[in-house]
């Protein structure tokens, strides 16, 4: 198994994670951070420090964008000038007009890039891609998601015109597993309700709320919440209806799927971790070995449809979207 060697760029949580996944991946990883930590991450794993993004993407056979949303855009055109193939952290630029760029670029240059929505890694959302493909659950699908999250400081949670807070953030989680599951979105109509004012021991400190229309006819609704409290530190959770049947999982249940109707039958919560799953699919692929289960345009999709949510909640108008390619 040729030994990958990787460019980690940023050193908060995400990063940890994805260093310690490249390493169960059998890769070597150097690290290059503007905060000051890259040196101490990279010595609890075993890992190398470096001083530059020049230097980290000498030799690298990928880049893994790690760092604040507003640098991804650089850092990621600079690895594909290098050749260099990019794996980056959702959502992959901070708008449309950026996102845009990136890929337009990479496929020019022929270099891949993987984008790290890790919840399609999540064994209960694989399964109910699973389901919905092989039609299990029928016709006249309705699906809701949720995603929540704590989040320690909520007032940066506040959304605006420009950056639209949790509706770009939070929420491309569930949007990126409805357009993965439904297909194309036609239609995005969204609210967003902002922090309160004094964080209580529960309540949310930001919501956003999104229905898509996809192309097939299945209707989707994502709620996405940031709460001032970390009870749970994350939640997932989705219940899907149609004709045949009715799929739901929550995070917060124990370890369980639930199946009603149809032909599909239980099944128990199983796998291996979402960032291990995620970053073994991207290794392999970079070894020669078959596509993961998500690429550059799927990453563009979703940035056009939480920046199309952030327009509809900021003009309580809904927005019409083109077809722009089947989801994978």
């Amino acid at each position: 198994m040729r030994r990958l060697d990787i460019a980690l760029i940023g050193a908060g949580l995400i990063a940890r994670m994805h260093l310690e996944a490249w390493i169960a991946a059998g890769a070597s990883v150097r690290v290059h951070s503007l905060d000051g930590r890259a040196a101490e991450l990279a010595a609890e794993f075993g890992a190398k420090a470096v001083d530059s993004l020049a230097e980290a993407l000498d030799g690298a056979d990928a880049v893994d964008i790690c760092s604040p949303t507003g640098t991804h855009r650089d850092i990621a055109l600079a690895a594909v000038e290098r050749g260099v193939a990019v794996v980056c952290e959702k959502p992959l630029a901070a708008d449309v007009t950026e996102a845009e760029e990136i890929v337009e670029a990479a496929d020019r240059a022929g270099v891949p890039v993987y984008p790290a929505h890790d919840v399609r890694f999540a064994p209960a959302f694989a399964r109910l891609h699973e389901l919905v493909a092989a039609g299990h659950l029928g016709a006249g699908t309705v699906a809701r998601f949720t995603v929540a999250g704590y989040h320690p400081r909520p007032w940066t949670g506040h959304a605006s015109a420009e950056s639209g807070g949790i509706l770009t953030d939070n929420m491309l989680h569930g949007v990126d597993i409805a357009y993965w599951i439904f297909g194309d979105v036609v239609r995005v109509h969204a609210h967003y309700q902002g922090e309160i004012a004094a964080p209580a021991p529960q309540g949310a400190a930001a919501t956003g709320t999104v229905v898509l229309t996809h192309a097939s006819g299945a209707l989707s609704q994502v709620v996405a919440r940031w709460t001032p409290t970390p009870d749970p530190m994350i939640r997932v959770a989705y219940h899907v209806l149609g004709t045949g049947g009715t799929i739901a999982h929550d995070s917060e249940w124990p370890q369980e799927i639930k199946v009603y109707g149809g032909p599909a039958g239980a099944l128990g919560y199983f796998g291996e971790s979402p960032f291990h799953a995620e970053i073994g699919e991207f290794a392999a692929a970079l070894r020669g070995g078959p596509q993961p289960r998500l690429v550059s345009h799927d990453a563009l999709a979703a940035v056009r449809i939480t920046q199309a949510a952030a327009r509809s909640a900021w003009t309580g108008r809904a927005v019409e979207l083109p077809v722009k390619g089947a989801a994978a």
